[in-house]
């Protein structure tokens, strides 16, 4: 959680849309922080 209090913005390599429930915390995380954030593929629903 370090990384991403002094990250200007985090990317989410998500690879056919995956995304883990550890990366999930970290995105949601980053978000609280008004941290960007970047997906290598668009999110799926």
């Amino acid at each position: 959680m370090k990384r991403i209090e002094i990250s200007d913005a985090i990317y989410v390599v998500n690879v056919g849309g995956y995304i883990g429930s550890s990366t999930k915390k970290e995105i949601e995380y980053a978000i609280s922080l008004n941290k960007e954030v970047y997906f290598l593929e668009p999110l799926s629903y």
